[in-house]
């Protein structure tokens, strides 16, 4: 279905919102366009004149993957595109200010040299270097290993130069007035042509471009927000869960018992073509709950006092969702992230009734104890409990007492 609607983005030639982003189609496409990037038509240059019988013009396109200038640590590469136009062969003409007669030029290329070179940068470190005019793709010079340190925050800098140089003999042929008559009589025209003269042109072309892209790398952490301990009062199910994680995360499906129950999307994605004929992926807010919901905050933090892992993140999400159930249930929650990979989570949930004397609150004995919880406090005393902490208002607490343990620790770190 996305290769079918991705090819109907390509014969409209417009934007197309769609729900998951359709990675490995654009990368397709943009391959399938890459050699016609080299050198290519579809690559802008002004008309050439006679102060500037050369152009050159350069552009770092994309990335391969890239979604909203986002990339993952494992790349393939960086496509780019060039195209270059010279006057060799051709007849330039430049009106004369003085007379208001054309003059006419013919060059001839003797010689032209190029240099192109691209750089990477990541942290403090530089790669790369001169890269030719032949290949439309250029790996990446840093290992995956080391991008995959990148804290979600941190950019991978592209810069593109070049410089060429052409010598041109031009031959100039000059054409004057010529006036006949006198007076109010008298006309004039160009009709006049001057011996043509040898003369030499010689060009420099420098120029650069760059462009940064997000490096989002690794697995998503979870923590489950509630119910912590997983057990709960079967009237009050809830299933809300954190995510830590250092790439864009888009949607989350949760499934019970192996049936998918709900579904939150926060983004859709959006196709775009650019003049030269290459694709790209744009990233708009959209929300889309069913029987949950979905919230996100950008920041950088280490959550190592809530999670195993020992990775910093730069997004944390917030999946909640209650459902009605009772006895032991396994829930789980698919995270997708914006390159199509998924992170998941499972745990399963004892919710229990309340009981009292071997008898449950709906009135039947108490039995297994994966289904009921003896001691059942006082009414008066449940109903204070539900008052006191809303369900919403526990899971704030919970990530903000979370996120500040989390930053405490950062900050001791720090000071080592």
């Amino acid at each position: 279905m996305m290769r079918e609607l991705f090819l109907l983005f390509l014969v409209l030639g417009a934007c197309i919102a769609l729900e998951d982003p359709p990675v490995q189609e654009v990368v397709q496409h943009n391959k399938e366009i890459a050699n016609s990037l080299m050198g290519g038509a579809n690559v802008p240059l002004e008309e050439l004149t006679v102060s500037d019988p050369a152009r050159v013009n350069m552009s770092i396109v994309t990335v391969l993957p890239a979604v909203d200038g986002r990339i993952p640590p494992d790349a393939e590469g960086v496509l780019w595109a060039w195209n270059e136009r010279n006057a060799d062969g051709m007849e330039l003409i430049e009106e004369d200010e003085e007379h208001g007669c054309d003059d006419r030029y013919y060059p001839t290329l003797i010689n032209r040299t190029e240099y192109v070179e691209m750089e990477f940068a990541f942290r403090n470190e530089t790669l790369g270097g001169e890269i030719g005019t032949t290949n439309p793709i250029i790996p990446i010079p840093f290992g995956v290993e080391e991008l995959e340190t990148a804290n979600g925050t941190e950019n991978l800098t592209v810069q593109l130069r070049w410089n060429y140089r052409y010598f041109f003999e031009v031959v100039v042929t000059d054409t004057f007035q010529i006036c006949e008559g006198s007076g109010e009589n008298q006309t004039c025209d160009c009709s006049g042509t001057s011996p043509g003269y040898l003369t030499t042109w010689e060009v420099y072309i420098v120029g650069n471009t760059s462009k940064q892209f997000i490096i989002e790398p690794g697995e998503a952490e979870f923590f489950l927000a509630r119910p912590v301990l997983g057990e709960q009062w079967y009237q009050n199910n809830h299933f809300d869960t954190l995510i830590f994680s250092r790439k864009s995360i888009y949607k989350a499906e949760i499934s019970m018992d192996g049936n998918k129950t709900a579904y939150a999307r926060i983004y859709n994605f959006t196709l775009m073509m650019d003049p030269m004929g290459a694709a790209h992926i744009a990233v708009e807010r959209e929300d889309d709950f069913r029987n949950a919901s979905m919230g996100n905050y950008e920041l950088a933090y280490w959550a190592t006092p809530v999670v195993k892992g020992n990775n910093p993140f730069s997004h944390l999400y917030e999946v909640n969702h209650t459902y009605e159930a009772w006895g032991p249930h396994l829930l789980e929650v698919e995270a997708t992230d914006f390159f199509r990979g998924t992170h998941e989570y499972s745990r399963e949930i004892l919710s229990r009734k309340l009981t009292a004397e071997g008898v449950s609150e709906t009135g039947e004995p108490a039995g297994s104890g994966e289904y009921y919880r003896p001691s059942e406090p006082k009414k008066e005393d449940a109903e204070l409990e539900h008052r006191l902490i809303p369900p919403n208002e526990a899971l704030l607490l919970v990530l903000v007492a979370a996120l500040g343990v989390a930053w405490y620790f950062q900050g001791k770190r720090g000071k080592k």
